[in-house]
């Protein structure tokens, strides 16, 4: 042991390592588990709004049938089985997401107040 270390000792202060330290870079990937169907990557929370509520009764989804998560996690996910994804990001963002993710059907929304409109519930 080196100074420092038995200092520390002395002191008991005790002393940590880092098992994975790439966790703390933001490396870690994010499993996605096999009942989520449907991924919503959105920056804002909006799960317990009535629209979203009502488009998880149309879909006939329960609550751990969805995942809601911001576009920082969406590009860790993990996953083996094909969830469909809805983003709700600016079309910069969503290209973003489109590079990680080419081969997932994916429906995009620019945001949600432009889905709040009528005429955009009735194309949803």
């Amino acid at each position: 042991m080196n100074r420092r270390d038995l200092l520390l000792t002395e002191m008991n202060i005790p002393q940590w390592i880092l098992v994975k330290p790439q966790v703390l870079k933001g490396d870690a990937q994010i499993r996605l588990v096999d009942t989520v169907k449907l991924v919503v990557v959105c920056e804002e929370d909006h799960q317990q709004t009535g629209l979203f509520q009502d488009i998880l009764r149309a879909l006939q989804l329960n609550h751990e049938q969805y995942q809601w998560i911001s576009l920082e996690q969406a590009i860790r996910l993990q996953f083996d089985h094909q969830p469909i994804f809805w983003l709700i990001q600016s079309e910069a963002q969503a290209v973003r997401f489109a590079k990680k993710f080419a081969n997932q059907t994916a429906w995009k929304c620019e945001s949600w107040q432009y889905l709040c409109q009528a005429q955009q519930k009735r194309q949803l």
